[in-house]
């Protein structure tokens, strides 16, 4: 997605998970309830912004994810069990 798509992308999500929020401290809803409404909204914007939107990038992210579990898991011993011994 180019650049200026994706801005305006961004900008209209986060408006949109503004107004539900803005809407209820009008109203003099209580803090969880203000909590709810933002929290969807805050992730979905947040989790847009950190993950890449290209496929290439998004499939090349997918793979050195893995090499990097894949090198956790075999440069970490195995657990033992403090009862065997």
């Amino acid at each position: 997605m180019p650049q200026r798509h994706r801005a305006t992308a961004l900008l209209g999500i986060s408006a949109a998970s503004s107004v539900p929020p803005a809407a209820l401290a009008v109203s003099g809803a209580p803090w969880w309830a203000l909590l709810v409404a933002t929290l969807p909204g805050a992730m979905a914007l947040m989790l847009q912004s950190v993950f890449p939107q290209n496929s290439q990038d998004r499939l090349e992210w997918w793979r050195d994810r893995r090499r990097h579990r894949e090198h956790l898991s075999r440069a970490s011993p195995p657990a033992t069990d403090p009862g065997d011994r």
